[in-house]
C-alpha cells in the first residue's frame, strides 16, 4: 500500500523567536469550566429574587382569594339559613389557616352565624360556634357574648347562658390580672421594707391615731398599712428612681403618716406631694413643706 509524504508527515509546527508553536484547534479546558459557572451565577443574581417575589405574592394572593370566597361563602350560608354548613365553613378554615382566619371575621360577621343558629333553634351548632370562636380569637367581643348568652336562653340552654355571662363578666386577660397581682404584691413587700428603714432613721409609731383597742404591736402594725404608705410603696415599685410621686388623700394625713413620710423621703431620695382634704404637703428630704403645722 502506498501512502503519500503529505499524508503521513505529521503538520508543520510554525517557528517563531519565541520557540515552536502549533495551531490551536479547540480552547483550553480550563478556559471553558472557568467562563459558564460566571454565566450561571450571573443568570441566578438577575433572575431568583423576582422570582421569589413573584412565588410570595401569588402565595398571598391566594390566601387572600380564598379568604375572600370563604366570607362570601359564610354569608350565602347565614341568609339561607344554614347554620350547620356554616359552623362546618367555620371548623375548616380554622383548621385550614388557624385562629388567624376567624380573627378576621368582623363582629357583624359572626353575629350572622349565631343569628342564623338561633333561628334555626340549632342548640349543637350555637355550641360548636361559640366553641370555635373561644378558641380562635384572643377575647371574644362582650356584644358578641351577649348575644350567645340571650340565644342559649331562648334555647333553653340557661347553664350555657350563665357561663356565656361569666365571660361577658370577666376581665379581658389573665395577664392583667397577674401583673395586677404581681404589683400588690410588690407594694406590701416595699411598705414591710421602708418600715425597718424609717425604724433605723428613727421612726416611732405614734399609736395615739389608732382608735381601735388593741395591743400596741397590732397598733403599730395597722399604723404601717395606712393607704397613703401603700400608694406611695406601690409608687415607688412602679416608677424609675427620681421620679416625683403625688398621692391624693379624701381624708386628713394623721400625724403618724406624716412622720412617717418625711423620713420615707428622706431615705428614697424621692420628693412626694400628699394632697389630703386641707392643703398639699410636699415632702422632701425629711421635712414637710407645711411646716409640721396642718
Amino acid at each position: 500500500m502506498l501512502i503519500s509524504p503529505k499524508l503521513a508527515a505529521p503538520p508543520a509546527c510554525h517557528r517563531s523567536a519565541a520557540g515552536p508553536r502549533c495551531p490551536v484547534l479547540f480552547p483550553p479546558a480550563a478556559a471553558m469550566v472557568t467562563r459558564r459557572p460566571r454565566r450561571r451565577c450571573r443568570l441566578l443574581l438577575r433572575h431568583s429574587a423576582p422570582l421569589m417575589i413573584v412565588a410570595v405574592m401569588g402565595a398571598v394572593r391566594t390566601q387572600n382569594a380564598e379568604g375572600c370566597f370563604d366570607r362570601e361563602e359564610l354569608r350565602r350560608l347565614c341568609q339561607e339559613a344554614n347554620p350547620e354548613a356554616a359552623v362546618n365553613l367555620l371548623d375548616e378554615m380554622f383548621q385550614r389557616s388557624g385562629a388567624g382566619a376567624l380573627a378576621d371575621l368582623a363582629s357583624e360577621e359572626q353575629a350572622a352565624v349565631l343569628q342564623a343558629c338561633g333561628e334555626a333553634r340549632s342548640l349543637a351548632s350555637l355550641r360548636r360556634a361559640h366553641r370555635l370562636l373561644s378558641r380562635s380569637l384572643p377575647v371574644i367581643a362582650t356584644a358578641i357574648l351577649l348575644r350567645i348568652a340571650s340565644l342559649y336562653y331562648k334555647l333553653g340552654a340557661r347553664g350555657d347562658a350563665h357561663r356565656a355571662l361569666e365571660g361577658a363578666s370577666r376581665p379581658p386577660g389573665k395577664k392583667g390580672q397577674e401583673d395586677c397581682d404581681v404589683k400588690r404584691r410588690e407594694a406590701y413587700e416595699k411598705v414591710r421594707e421602708l418600715h425597718e428603714e424609717i425604724c433605723v432613721a428613727g421612726y416611732v409609731p405614734d399609736t395615739r391615731y389608732v382608735l381601735h383597742d388593741i395591743d400596741e404591736d397590732a397598733k403599730a402594725r395597722a399604723l404601717m398599712y395606712h393607704s397613703e404608705r401603700l400608694a406611695i410603696a406601690f409608687g415607688l415599685v412602679s416608677t424609675p428612681p427620681g421620679t416625683l410621686l403625688r398621692v391624693i388623700k379624701n381624708l386628713r394625713i394623721c400625724g403618724d403618716c406624716h412622720n412617717a413620710v418625711k423620713l420615707i423621703a428622706k431615705v428614697t431620695g424621692r420628693e412626694i406631694v400628699v394632697r389630703d382634704n386641707k392643703r398639699f404637703h410636699h415632702f422632701k428630704d425629711g421635712a414637710c413643706s407645711c411646716g409640721d403645722y396642718w
